[in-house]
């Protein structure tokens, strides 16, 4: 298993090897929100009360240690260290998940499982950024490990799968789900009364991690993580397309094998003896209710498949120790070539799919950071519509309000007085939204537009813009990420 995490740690860092170092690996929307968050909230910046942030504040205290580093470093450099602190934590996540299925199926299951989850393409891509997912992950594995450790649950394992559980929940709403799959997967001859210690502990961890910042602003705080969540405008892949996305061919031996492990994870919650049941019913649960949970939501991308690698990679162990089982009567010459075809079914083809993901830089963003530290004063005021822009040249939000997520800002603006939108697209049109964008605009000396920002702007805000704000970077009507100045 060590092997394999420290294999998944290099196939993460090594998008960090290339001439531009780890700052020239693309940044995702996400993560630039979930770092400059993090680094204000050390700073005295407070989500809910200060800025608008759309989850618990879990996931921004777990990325802390990373962004205390802005407080002596440069807040690019400080982002580049924690990059690799980030593929660390996707490295840990591979070996609990394949200790877990070791543990419950034996090595072959737990090498796949492994493996599986090392070249899960979703789940890489996000193991190279401050995302939700890892720490989410890292969280229910840790907690799967302890709820299922064989032998009698003494309190201090019960009380330390509590906490894992409710910290996971304090990240992000959808680890509650990790709560659901683990009563049900109860081993029968565990009474209520010991499942019920984890759940109270859960509870009282959430509260712990997410009562003081909500007690500071407790309106703001429903509004942004629990109405906002529930009545948001649909956004990202349609309906009719995520269940492709869920299961795509990238990973198409992983998927195989997990809808293996998942048949017999069904057929064994009914048939098996109870003390076999739990590991099986566990992931089952949880993967089955994170689909419906993607299939049915409001929003869906298919980076939020890295939550799937959780439950689908030890899945896909389970999967390949029963058709290792099923070959043994064939022979022993037959069941180590299965063993040999689920191995390589596990990585295939999703390591090609992490190796080649590894290998994009975003040329345009590190010459704007160049042009932001030689020519715009580190004090002036500059707002960027990607929060990662801004980063890559060593700037935070500023401001007495700062802008962190300006996309939910808007949608949060245009839901203000009540009304429903079908989709983002005419939420951001709403004249409620572009009239507090356009005020944010006019204050700041500096904008980082880009791609994104012509398409939050309307095509009625798009010229008032450019009435206003001069462009500066780059040169000429050449194409990229662009700087532009106030008149």
């Amino acid at each position: 298993m060590i092997i394999v995490a420290l294999g998944a740690w290099v196939l993460r860092a090594l998008a960090f090897f290339q001439g531009s170092g780890p700052m020239g690996y693309p940044l995702d929307y996400d993560e630039g929100v979930y770092f400059s968050a993090a680094s204000l909230l050390l700073r005295g910046d407070l989500p809910y009360r200060d800025f608008i942030f759309v989850h618990p504040p879990g996931g921004l205290l777990l990325w802390a240690p990373g962004a205390a580093l802005t407080l002596g470093l440069d807040a690019a450099t400080a982002y580049g260290v924690t990059r690799y602190l980030a593929a660390t934590v996707g490295a840990l996540c591979v070996f609990l998940a394949g200790r877990v299925a070791w543990r419950a199926w034996g090595p072959l299951a737990g090498c796949v499982a492994a493996l599986a989850y090392a070249t899960y393409p979703e789940a890489a891509l996000v193991e190279r950024g401050t995302f939700l997912e890892p720490l989410l992950n890292v969280l229910c594995l840790g907690f799967a490990n302890l709820w299922l450790a064989p032998g009698p649950h003494s309190r201090a394992r019960r009380i330390g799968a509590g906490v894992l559980l409710g910290l996971a929940i304090s990240v992000k709403i959808p680890g509650g789900l990790w709560l659901v799959a683990a009563l049900c997967a109860r081993p029968g001859k565990e009474s209520w009364r010991h499942a019920l210690l984890p759940v109270l502990v859960a509870f009282a961890t959430f509260a712990v991690v997410v009562g003081p910042l909500a007690a500071l602003a407790p309106s703001e705080f429903f509004r942004d993580v629990i109405t906002f969540q529930a009545l948001r405008p649909y956004d990202g892949e349609p309906d009719r397309w995520r269940l492709h996305d869920i299961f795509h061919e990238r990973r198409l031996g992983e998927v195989l094998l997990a809808l293996v492990g998942l048949g017999t994870a069904c057929v064994r919650a009914f048939r098996a003896r109870p003390e076999h049941r739990p590991a099986a019913r566990l992931f089952a649960c949880a993967f089955i209710l994170s689909v419906v949970l993607f299939l049915t939501s409001r929003t869906y991308w298919n980076q939020y498949n890295a939550h799937l690698a959780a439950s689908e990679a030890v899945l896909a162990g389970l999967g390949a120790s029963v058709l290792q089982a099923f070959s043994v009567r064939w022979g022993r010459a037959a069941s180590r070539a299965v063993a040999v075809l689920v191995l390589a079914a596990a990585c295939l083809p999703g390591a090609w799919h992490v190796v080649q993901s590894g290998q994009r830089q975003d040329l345009d963003v590190m010459a704007l950071a160049k042009y932001l530290r030689a020519d715009v004063p580190p004090k002036a005021c500059l707002f960027s519509f990607e929060p990662g822009w801004a980063l890559a040249a060593g700037r935070l939000p500023m401001g007495a309000t700062p802008i962190v997520d300006g996309y939910a800002t808007m949608l949060q603006d245009a839901m203000s007085t009540g009304d429903r939108f079908d989709d983002t697209a005419e939420a951001l049109s709403a004249p409620e939204a572009q009239q507090a964008l356009r005020v944010m605009l006019d204050s700041c000396r500096f904008v980082i537009l880009g791609g994104r920002g012509t398409w939050q702007l309307t095509p009625e805000s798009l010229p008032w813009f450019k009435q206003r704000f001069v462009r500066r970077f780059p040169p000429g009507d050449t194409g990229g990420v662009d700087l532009w100045e106030h008149r």
